[in-house]
């Protein structure tokens, strides 16, 4: 997520214990955050890495930049699919803190 939202166990583990005296409403609402600024960020870096990848797409009309844009093609579909399944791991270690309608809404705003 380029460092403003890591998703590592490790993050996620230090992040949750930097919260240990706050009341269990306050946690909620941090995990909350947390996720949804991780999924902005995702949007984010998907809608730039798309661009990338269309401003390669036309170039490789020429074929040797055809050589460069099919590992990015492949890199871009890697790298994003990574990243949201590193938000979905997020979202399941959470659940139990989120309410149900809450759960649906922010697997709704990944998936858009």
């Amino acid at each position: 997520m380029n460092g403003k939202n890591d998703l590592s166990p490790a993050t996620l583990a230090a992040f949750v214990g930097s919260m240990t005296n706050l009341p269990k409403e306050e946690i909620q609402k941090a995990k909350r955050i947390y996720i949804l600024n991780a999924i902005e960020d995702f949007k984010a870096m998907r809608a730039s890495a798309r661009a990338g990848v269309v401003v390669l797409g036309i170039f490789s009309i020429i074929p040797i930049f055809l050589i460069i844009f099919i590992p990015a093609l492949i890199s871009y579909r890697r790298n994003i699919e990574a990243a949201r399944q590193k938000i979905l791991n997020a979202i399941e270690v959470w659940k139990d803190d989120m309410e149900p309608a809450e759960y649906t809404e922010i697997q709704r705003r990944l998936q858009g």
